[in-house]
């Protein structure tokens, strides 16, 4: 009998990871005593070593250029992507771009690819793990928010693989949830999955039939997170303190990440109290030489008034899901709620018009997907099928020569699945054509993810029996492969190269 498989919930925030044991008891990965969840922190203490967790946690406030955190965000992203460029001043530490044009930071003068932060963490997990079950794990199921591209999947993949573990799959966050979820009801259910973890949201509609989870529709805003209403907070009070002090600590990245930090404390604390404190001593100097300390009393109602505008985006996101898949919330027998930020008092009752919420007995918010990654994996260990239908969260599209864009691969096309395109009007000539494959992100989004090119040589726009067709295959596993079709049928893989960084896809409208 093969070994037990790792269930792992690598996020932005915060990392946890289940299992079920020889005797088919779950297990969930402990951190520390009755504590389950590892901060998805690095904190580097020389160039190539770093440690994990709760103790690299703390560095964020003494050695803020050195403490990684957040970085998942940036995982698998090109540096001179509108997202990255956007966001990367919000961070003490120094991000900046590999020399495969990807996101990295510099630590001690040396260039970290992103991965490997990913990496130290994972191995910690599975350091964990191994001494919980006592013996070795040699396969895992990741999760992955439902809106990761493939080159993010790519990317925590490779760091996973790299601690020696094989990813039998990497499942949508929600559908992990679902999966949890499902393992406890035996009636038909329709649910949806309300996902607000650390730096991301989705939305995921769902049926459950006899343990099966069948995904109907999703979406969701991929650069919405709980890191959003931290920040939220922190312009605010740093707006406050400005017109109470005249000193703007806007350009001082170590101090606003200390704020950031302080933030999310308050946050918590005011979803379990009315009135909470943020301090934060000795911020910046005064006028007049002093220094001064950073300190608000916040109540909920302020809270709920700063981050309104981010609820709405969540909720707006979660009905655009319901109104695709031709139903209403009445008709939602259970809203699941997972993710840290979804503890939050105003946004559970914005989400009042759903029938009924599955209670954190059901589904845990922060330990939920890591045990659905969990059930799959035992699924995949028994014969029958892994009791998922999962679907394609991004439209998968390609543009020609000249700028003309072609959907391929349409959003909540369930998977495993396959789909051709004609590329008629490929230019004549004795040099290979190159045609460009990209994800187009969801309308919330701001921009298409390049995957890279394929070639498409003259002896294809040559020869007799109609112009070339491409087709796209997309796996269980989120894995894309394409291949060029022949006038009889056969396929000829044809490889996808990463395209050069600069390379962006114009928006225009899709033709």
């Amino acid at each position: 009998m093969s070994g037990p498989i790792l269930g792992i919930d690598f996020g932005t925030t915060n990392t946890a990871a289940a299992f079920f044991d020889r005797q088919g008891k779950l297990k969930l990965v402990p951190v520390s005593e009755k504590n389950f969840i590892l901060p998805s922190v690095a904190w580097y203490h020389s160039a190539d070593k770093a440690i994990v967790g709760l103790a690299a946690r703390r560095q964020i406030i003494d050695d803020p250029r050195h403490t990684l955190f957040g970085t998942k965000r940036f995982l698998g992203r090109r540096y001179q992507s509108e997202f990255v460029q956007r966001h990367r001043e919000r961070f003490a530490f120094n991000l900046m771009e590999g020399p495969d044009g990807y996101c990295a930071v510099k630590v001690y003068g040396r260039v970290v690819p992103l991965n490997e932060v990913a990496y130290f963490i994972l191995r910690q997990v599975l350091t964990l793990a191994t001494h919980t079950a006592g013996e070795p794990f040699t396969e895992c199921v990741l999760t992955m928010p439902a809106h990761a591209s493939i080159r993010q999947r790519e990317a925590v993949r490779h760091a996973a693989e790299r601690t020696g573990l094989k990813v039998r799959a990497i499942i949508n966050e929600p559908t992990a949830a679902a999966l949890y979820y499902a393992n406890l009801r035996s009636p038909e259910q329709t649910v949806m999955v309300f996902d607000l973890g650390g730096g991301t949201f989705d939305a995921t509609l769902m049926s459950v039939r006899n343990r099966v989870v069948k995904v109907m529709a999703t979406g969701g805003d991929a650069f919405l997170g709980g890191a959003n209403f931290d920040e939220c907070i922190v312009e605010h009070l740093v707006e406050d303190f400005r017109q109470q002090h005249g000193v703007d600590l806007r350009g001082n990245k170590v101090v606003m990440q200390r704020l950031v930090f302080a933030a999310e404390s308050l946050k918590i604390q005011l979803s379990r109290a009315e009135v909470a404190d943020m301090r934060v001593p000795c911020i910046a100097q005064g006028p007049d030489g002093g220094f001064l300390d950073f300190q608000f009393r916040v109540t909920r109602k302020r809270l709920e008034e700063m981050t309104f505008r981010l609820i709405e985006r969540a909720v707006s996101a979660c009905d655009d899901v319901l109104e695709r898949a031709g139903l209403k919330a009445a008709q939602v027998d259970e809203l699941v709620l997972v993710g840290g930020q979804t503890r939050m008092p105003a946004l559970r009752e914005r989400l009042s018009h759903f029938r009924r919420f599955a209670s954190e007995k059901d589904v845990h918010p922060e330990l939920g997907v890591a045990v659905g990654a969990a059930i799959l994996g035992r699924n995949l260990s028994r014969p029958g099928g892994t009791g998922l239908m999962d679907v394609v969260p991004m439209p998968l599209s390609v543009m020609l020569p000249g700028g003309a864009t072609h959907e391929v691969i349409p959003a909540n096309t369930p998977v495993p699945c396959r789909k051709a395109v004609s590329l008629a009007g490929l230019p004549p000539g004795t040099t290979p054509v190159p045609v460009l494959v990209f994800e187009s992100l969801d309308t919330t989004s701001v921009e298409r993810e390049i995957l890279g090119t394929l070639q498409v040589g003259p002896e294809w726009r040559t020869g007799r029996g109609g112009p070339p067709r491409l087709e796209l295959h997309m796996g269980q596993d989120f894995v894309l492969k394409a291949f060029l079709v022949a006038p009889d049928g056969r396929l000829f893989p044809a490889p996808i190269a990463d395209a050069r960084p600069q390379m962006r896809a114009p928006r225009t409208a899709a033709s």
